[in-house]
């Protein structure tokens, strides 16, 4: 299914897909509440780009529902 379906774009998608490429590996986190500079502080002199989006409640529970009927 498309991910759009649950607030991700597709430009998102397509910018994730280009920067992941062979020899590189990618972590998705699914969190709420984070503060993103406590985030990045964890992964400081690991060379990372973060890459980040927000979801509302409604969309963030969908994607919560797609992951868990894919398990």
């Amino acid at each position: 299914g498309s991910m759009s379906d649950v607030g991700i774009s597709d430009a998102f998608i397509r910018d994730v897909r280009e920067k992941v490429t062979p020899g590189t590996s990618a972590l998705f986190l699914l969190g709420s509440d984070a503060v993103m500079d406590r985030v990045s502080e964890r992964f400081r002199n690991t060379d990372p780009e973060l890459i980040s989006t927000n979801l509302s409640s409604e969309q963030e529970a969908k994607l919560r529902e797609a992951f868990s009927e894919e398990s």
